[in-house]
């Protein structure tokens, strides 16, 4: 059975790390040409030459993330997957920092119960919409967000490096409106 519930800093004085590792077969190319008028974007989908793999591990209590709500699912009494949410007051949206799930309790539906779970705590702090990021590389979140109605609200080419468009691993903002 699939538990969510909230959890805070103060369950984990040592702190919660948390491994994060996707592997992407497609991208999404960036190009933007300059003409007289303005700019031309396009997001074009790619097929990487070699699987892309991505590892990250992160403490979910960062001092950037004050204010956050932290939840953590369970599938069956383990832990599967941890959101990380924000009321974000100066622009009236929900922020979603971070959505974790352990590589062997995806596409059991735990990912979108955490949506579900924003979701619903968008609608009750009045919020006008949730916004999210991903890149370019993580082409399964980015089918995963769209399935489950976010739509691509723009993005950075130099948010992780100066060298992110020649990397495929530009940042895009995603957003689902309430």
């Amino acid at each position: 059975m699939l538990t969510v519930h909230q959890i805070y800093q103060s369950d984990y004085p040592t702190g919660k790390k948390v491994f994060y590792k996707y592997t992407s077969e497609k991208y999404y190319n960036i190009q933007i040409d300059k003409n007289a008028n303005g700019w031309n974007f396009s997001l074009t989908e790619e097929r990487f030459a070699f699987p892309f793999e991505k590892e990250i591990q992160e403490e979910i209590f960062e001092p950037y993330k004050e204010g956050s709500e932290y939840y953590l699912a369970k599938l069956h009494d383990e832990e599967a997957a941890i959101m990380v949410i924000q009321q974000m007051e100066w622009n009236n949206t929900l922020l979603i920092h971070d959505i974790y799930v352990e590589d062997r309790f995806k596409k059991k539906g735990i990912g979108r119960s955490l949506l579900d779970v924003a979701k619903k705590r968008a609608t009750e702090l009045g919020v006008r919409s949730i916004m999210l990021e991903t890149q370019t590389s993580n082409y399964p979140a980015i089918q995963f967000y769209l399935k489950n109605g976010f739509e691509l609200i723009g993005f950075n080419t130099i948010s992780y490096s100066n060298e992110d468009v020649k990397k495929n691993e530009v940042r895009i903002e995603m957003g689902y409106k309430i």
